[in-house]
């Protein structure tokens, strides 16, 4: 199915995209916030993201808003904030059906539109701050997900590993940010940050629907002309350096099954190479990490590897027995040494393949989907079309995958463990 892709310029460090897709029956609207990764306002930035879609000037509360969007057909507006290299990413994203399947003709997407656009730029507020009773909840919510991630103890050990691995980047701060910093944020001190990322962040701006709306990109852009802007350029994220020597940490942790994460760098700078690398690899399950380390030997629990193509890490990351950490650290180096030496066979790399191609298939199936693969094309800098993509990796020979394979360095070995282990 033929997308069609436009990015224009709306204003200094603003861009609105149109993406449309013949097929979708429901209309997208995404406002991404790009700001600097940093340890002072990332606790800050996450409690923004979820206060303004909680609420605006004209709807003040979380029921107000709830029944506008129950009258918008069951329209809705969330948020999630992230990481992407050493960015952290605030997402606004309304969705509701397309203008057509409505009951009397209502312009449903263009009253939608208003609504994001006040959410962002006429928030609820009490005096010079946020709404204290809904900034308070909000707050707590961010607490509470800190909290959580302790928890899940292979996202804890991930994020862990990552203060190792990105030592003195700003992919080292958790897109959330710490408990400390965020116990310390107010309803005053969040509306200061957010009236500056206002001013300074990269504004994103994505339709994706069936047809072009042009009453959505009407609203939005008055809206986001009315911004006082001070921008000092977009975000970017640098390729992580390689450390002299191999940082091999362990952490005493309660827990009863043991996580190892295992950092590679490299400054190979094909994508669809690298990506069928990583699938070969580690990164799809009839892998050589899964089938080898996981299944032959079992020296795991689980086993895979990702890749990080903005910062230039794989990583393998995997749950063992802690006296397994050595045997199981030595299979994934030697799977990796085989990678190098094209030890794979013609029928692990076309299964890989087929399984990268199926994926990126499914791109188009909804808008979601879309909105975030031109995201993250537009951030990389370099915007082609699923289609496009699925074009390089056919073209993907053994030769080039084994070459990938070669520039990766191991840089850091993480392991959380047992405290009787240590």
């Amino acid at each position: 199915m033929q997308i069609d892709y436009s990015r224009e310029k709306i204003a200094d460090g603003i861009h609105y995209s149109t993406i449309i897709n013949k097929r979708l029956k429901t209309n997208s609207i995404v406002v991404y916030l790009l700001t600097e990764l940093a340890e002072e306002t990332a606790a800050l930035n996450a409690v923004i993201s979820t206060v303004l879609v909680s609420s605006n000037a004209k709807y003040p509360t979380f029921t107000a808003l709830n029944r506008k969007h129950d009258s918008l057909y069951g329209s809705g507006i969330t948020s999630y904030y992230s990481k992407y290299g050493d960015t952290q990413n605030l997402m606004l994203s309304a969705s509701c059906i397309n203008d057509r399947y409505s009951f009397e003709g209502e312009k449903i997407t263009e009253e939608l539109a208003g609504i994001l656009a006040d959410c962002i730029t006429d928030p609820h507020l009490e005096g010079d701050a946020f709404y204290k009773k809904d900034f308070e909840l909000k707050k707590q919510e961010l607490l509470d997900a800190i909290d959580a991630e302790i928890n899940e103890k292979r996202s804890y050990a991930f994020k862990r590993a990552n203060f190792n691995i990105y030592k003195g980047e700003p992919a080292a701060v958790p897109f959330s940010g710490s408990r400390e910093r965020a116990e310390q944020v107010t309803a005053s001190s969040a509306y200061e940050q957010y009236k500056k990322l206002l001013k300074t962040a990269q504004i994103e701006i994505l339709f994706v629907g069936s047809d072009p709306n042009e009453s959505c990109k009407k609203v939005l852009t008055e809206a986001m002309l009315k911004v006082d802007r001070n921008y000092g350029g977009d975000n970017s994220s640098n390729l992580s350096p390689l450390k002299t020597e191999v940082c091999r940490v362990v952490e005493p942790h309660d827990v009863a099954q043991s996580k190892m994460v295992m950092a590679f760098k490299t400054d190979y700078d094909n994508l669809s190479v690298m990506r069928l690398m990583n699938a070969v690899y580690g990164g799809s399950p009839i892998s050589k990490l899964f089938m080898n380390v996981r299944e032959k030997l079992s020296l795991c629990y689980y086993c895979s590897s990702g890749y990080n193509d903005r910062k230039g890490v794989l990583y393998v990351d995997s749950g063992i027995e802690h006296a397994n950490a050595k045997k199981a650290e030595a299979e994934i180096l030697n799977q990796l040494e085989a990678m190098k030496n094209g030890d794979f066979t013609d029928d692990e790399f076309e299964n890989a393949r087929r399984t990268l191609l199926n994926n990126i298939k499914g791109v188009n199936d909804n808008a979601n989907n879309i909105g975030n693969w031109y995201f993250q094309r537009i951030y990389a800098g370099e915007i082609f079309t699923p289609e496009e993509y699925i074009e390089k990796l056919k073209k993907v020979t053994r030769e080039e995958v084994i070459a990938a394979a070669n520039s990766l360095k191991l840089d850091t070995v993480y392991v959380l463990t047992g405290k009787e282990a240590v």
